[in-house]
């Protein structure tokens, strides 16, 4: 486990990992700039598990795997989790969004926009997994 949960603020760090909804996403593009997007995501307590479009964050990590990840609380910005990380972009179809802990912890998620997990695979078909290097505290 890349957090040791015996310690209580670590632990309290894992539960929101494997909690919240949305991580953002810094990567950096091609010509430098950066790039920031919010995204769902999958804790296993080693990495990060993103499903994206095959868009500019895909585009992003086909030049630079470097990239920050993290979450805030977003009621008073007084407890933001970062990583310093790693992504890899996996081989399409390896792993789908309609994997069941994606689409369990996503299903009031995909009722809402009235999508099934293998229904979202088909625009978010590009899995990437982050390896993260340091928490940032």
């Amino acid at each position: 486990m890349f957090i040791d949960t015996a310690d209580p603020k670590l632990a309290r760090i894992d539960a929101r990992l494997r909690s919240d909804l949305m991580l953002w996403l810094s990567s950096v593009r091609p010509d430098g700039k950066a790039h920031l997007v919010p995204v769902w995501f999958l804790w296993d307590g080693d990495t990060f598990l993103i499903f994206s479009k095959p868009d500019q964050k895909v585009r992003n990590l086909q030049h630079n795997t470097s990239v920050m990840v993290g979450l805030d609380d977003t009621d008073a910005g007084e407890d933001p989790i970062m990583f310093t990380g790693v992504a890899e972009l996996l081989p399409p179809g390896e792993v789908t969004t309609a994997l069941p802990s994606y689409a369990e912890k996503y299903a009031a998620k995909l009722t809402e926009f009235g999508w099934t997990g293998e229904s979202m695979a088909k625009s978010y078909s590009e899995p990437i997994r982050i390896t993260p290097l340091k928490l940032l505290r």
